[in-house]
C-alpha cells in the first residue's frame, strides 16, 4: 500500500455526538476513533446558532459567525417579499480556508462538505456536498475529475430513493441498505482520492450519521415516546452500525497517512431524541394579537384540508424519482407548497407584527414585520423593542401542564448571536429547542388558530418518515498529530476555532476578522509545527475579502433540492 503525505486531513462526520460516540469507544466498538483519541485530544465542539448544517459547515470553513458569512439555513427570505429562496455555497459572503490555503501555496482537496456548491475553482479539487442539485450538476472541479470518478464508481449517490417514504418497516429496511451503499461508495472514493489525487490539505465528509439519527433514534431508545418494539428488533443497532462503518473508514484513511500528518475528526453539531412537546409558533403569535389571518372562507377551508391530505399521501407514498418528476411537471405546485402545508400565505401582512416561517422543521424563529424593511411592514422602528418584548412574553408564557414550567427555556435575540455585515439577514428571535427544555415546532393552520399552541404527542410507534432525533449544539472534535497533546480531554472548543487552528498549522497568518481562536490549549508547544515556517501572508491588513457571485438555482434545481430536504425531514 502506498504511503502519501498530506499535511492535514479532516474527516467530517455530520451530527456525530459524544453521548453516543464516547460509550461506544469505551465498549470497543470504535477502535480507530479510540486510537485517535488516545494519540491526540478530544472533546465536545460547540456549533454555531442555529446548529444547522448550512450555518455550521460554513462557519467551519470561514472561522466566522453567520453574521459575517451570511448563511443561516437552507433558505433565506426573498428580498422583494415574504417568500423564501433556496441558498447554496455561492451565497457565502466570506472566504474559505480552502481559498486561503491555495493563495498561500498549498493544494486542497475537499469531498462532500455541505454548502460548497457550486465548487470553488481550487488548485486541487472540490466535490460539492448537500446543496448539489443532482448527480447531473456540475458539482466537481475540475470537470475532468467527474468523468474519472463516474468511470470508476458510477454516478455518486446523492439522494435516497426510500428515505421520504418510510411508512413501514420494509421501506425503512430498504433505506438502511441504501445508507450502507452510499457510505461504501463515498468511503471508496475518499481512499481513491487519497491515493490518486493527494493534496496538502484534504477533507472528506460523510452525512449518514445525521440521517440515521434523525430517523432511527427511537429504535435504540426505549424511553422514546415513539419507541417501537417490533421495529427495534430490526433497527435497534442501525445508528451504531453507521458509526462502526465510518470508524472503519477513518481507520483506512489514517493507515494511508504518514506519521507527520495532522488528523481532525469533526462534526458540525450533535443530535438527541426529540421531545414529545410540539409548539405551533404562529398560533402563539396569533393568540397574542401579533399575527392576523385573512378572513376564512368555509369552502376554502374544506379545499385546503383536502389538498393537505393529498399532499401528505403523495409525500409518504411516492418514490424520490416520482416526486422529482411531479415537481418538474408542475412547478407551480412546488411554488405553492407553503399554501398547502401551512397557512403562511394566508397571513394578513397589513395587520401582522410578528411571524414565523413554519415550513421549516427548525429552527423555530420569529421575524418582526418592520416598516421600511419588509414589503408590507407595519411595525415602526420606535415600536420595535415593544413588539420584541410582547413576542417573547407570549412565547415564554407557554407552559407544560405536566411540570408547570415554560416549554421554551431560552429565546435568543439577533444581536446576542450575530455580528457582521449580514447580521440583519438573521431572524429577530431564535428559540432554543434542545437541551434542558426541548420541543419541536410544526406549522400552524388558520382553521386551528383557536386550539392550544402546545400539543403533547401520543406514545405510539412512528408510521411516517418523521424525525425522532434532532440537532443539539455540541458536536465532536478529535485532533491528532505531531503538534497535539496526547490522550487529553478538550473543553470549550468551538466550531469556529477550527479555521484559525488549521491556518496556524499551515503557517498562514489568521485574518483579524475571524471570530474563532487558535486552539493553543490542545497543542504541545514543545513540538513546533513543521509547517508554520512555510506560511505566506494573505492580505496586507489581515482581513479577508468577501466572496461575491451568487449562483441562483434554476426552477429544476430548486425542485431537486426541495425534494431532498423534504425527504431528509428539514422541510414540511
Amino acid at each position: 500500500m502506498s504511503v502519501i503525505k498530506p499535511r492535514i486531513v479532516i474527516i467530517g462526520l455530520d451530527a456525530a455526538v459524544m453521548s453516543l460516540l464516547g460509550p461506544w469507544v469505551e465498549q470497543g466498538d470504535l477502535p480507530n476513533l479510540a486510537a485517535l483519541m488516545a494519540q491526540g485530544v478530544s472533546g465536545e465542539l460547540e456549533s454555531v446558532m442555529p446548529p444547522l448544517t448550512p450555518a455550521a459547515w460554513t462557519s467551519f470553513m470561514t472561522g466566522k459567525n453567520p453574521g459575517k458569512h451570511g448563511i443561516y439555513n437552507f433558505m433565506e427570505h426573498a428580498p422583494d417579499g415574504y417568500g423564501m429562496i433556496y441558498t447554496n455555497g455561492s451565497n457565502r459572503r466570506a472566504e474559505t480556508i480552502w481559498s486561503m490555503a491555495n493563495r498561500a501555496g498549498y493544494t486542497v482537496g475537499v469531498m462532500n462538505t455541505p454548502f460548497t456548491y457550486p465548487p470553488e475553482k481550487l488548485n486541487g479539487f472540490q466535490i460539492s456536498g448537500l446543496d448539489t442539485p443532482s448527480s447531473d450538476s456540475a458539482f466537481v472541479h475540475p470537470p475532468k475529475l467527474k468523468k474519472e470518478i463516474e468511470d470508476k464508481f458510477g454516478p455518486l449517490i446523492i439522494d435516497s430513493r426510500y428515505l421520504g417514504s418510510m411508512t413501514n418497516l420494509e421501506k425503512r429496511a430498504r433505506a438502511v441498505e441504501e445508507f450502507k451503499r452510499s457510505d461504501e461508495q463515498w468511503s471508496e472514493l475518499a481512499l481513491y482520492l487519497l491515493e490518486q489525487h493527494p493534496k496538502d490539505i484534504m477533507m472528506f465528509t460523510f452525512m449518514s450519521i445525521d440521517t440515521v439519527e434523525h430517523h432511527f433514534w427511537h429504535y435504540m431508545d426505549k424511553n422514546h415516546f415513539y419507541y417501537d418494539q417490533e421495529g427495534a428488533a430490526l433497527f435497534r443497532n442501525v445508528i451504531r452500525d453507521v458509526y462502526r462503518r465510518l470508524d472503519r473508514t477513518v481507520g483506512e484513511i489514517v493507515r494511508h497517512l504518514d506519521s507527520s500528518a495532522h488528523v481532525f475528526v469533526v462534526s458540525d453539531h450533535g443530535q438527541e431524541a426529540i421531545s414529545d412537546r410540539t409548539l405551533f409558533i404562529n398560533r402563539i403569535l396569533h393568540q397574542a394579537g401579533l399575527l392576523a389571518y385573512k378572513p376564512l372562507n368555509p369552502f376554502d377551508g374544506i379545499l385546503k384540508g383536502a389538498t393537505r391530505s393529498v399532499h401528505e399521501w403523495l409525500s409518504k407514498n411516492l418514490t424520490h424519482g416520482q416526486k422529482l418528476f411531479l415537481s418538474g411537471l408542475f412547478p407551480k405546485l412546488r411554488d405553492n407548497a407553503d399554501a398547502i402545508v401551512t397557512s403562511y400565505t394566508e397571513i394578513d401582512w397589513s395587520r401582522t407584527q410578528a411571524f414565523c416561517h413554519e415550513a421549516w422543521a427548525c429552527p423555530p424563529s420569529v421575524i418582526i414585520n418592520l416598516k421600511d424593511v419588509k414589503p408590507q411592514g407595519i411595525v415602526e422602528k420606535a415600536d420595535y423593542e415593544k413588539t420584541i418584548q410582547k413576542a417573547m412574553e407570549a412565547l415564554y408564557a407557554i407552559q407544560d401542564p405536566r411540570t408547570g414550567k415554560p416549554v421554551i427555556a431560552k429565546i435568543h435575540r439577533r444581536e446576542e448571536l450575530y455580528q457582521g455585515d449580514y447580521a440583519e439577514r438573521a431572524p429577530d428571535l431564535t428559540l432554543q429547542w434542545w437541551g434542558e427544555s426541548p420541543f419541536n415546532a410544526k406549522p400552524s393552520l388558520r382553521e386551528e388558530s383557536d386550539l392550544s399552541p402546545l400539543r403533547i404527542e401520543k406514545l405510539e410507534p412512528l408510521c411516517k418518515p418523521e424525525w425522532s432525533g434532532h440537532h443539539t449544539l455540541d458536536g465532536i472534535l478529535i485532533a491528532s498529530g505531531p503538534c497535539f497533546k496526547q490522550g487529553e480531554k478538550l473543553s470549550g472548543a468551538q466550531l469556529i476555532d477550527l479555521a484559525p487552528t488549521l491556518l496556524n498549522l499551515l503557517g498562514i497568518p489568521v485574518p483579524e476578522d475571524m471570530d474563532g481562536k487558535i486552539l493553543e490549549e490542545a497543542m504541545d508547544l514543545s513540538k513546533p509545527s513543521n509547517y508554520r515556517k512555510n506560511g505566506h501572508p494573505l492580505t496586507e491588513n489581515g482581513v479577508t475579502t468577501a466572496v461575491v457571485g451568487e449562483h441562483a438555482y434554476s426552477v429544476e434545481e430548486a425542485a431537486q433540492v426541495e425534494t431532498r430536504l423534504k425527504n431528509l425531514g428539514y422541510l414540511e
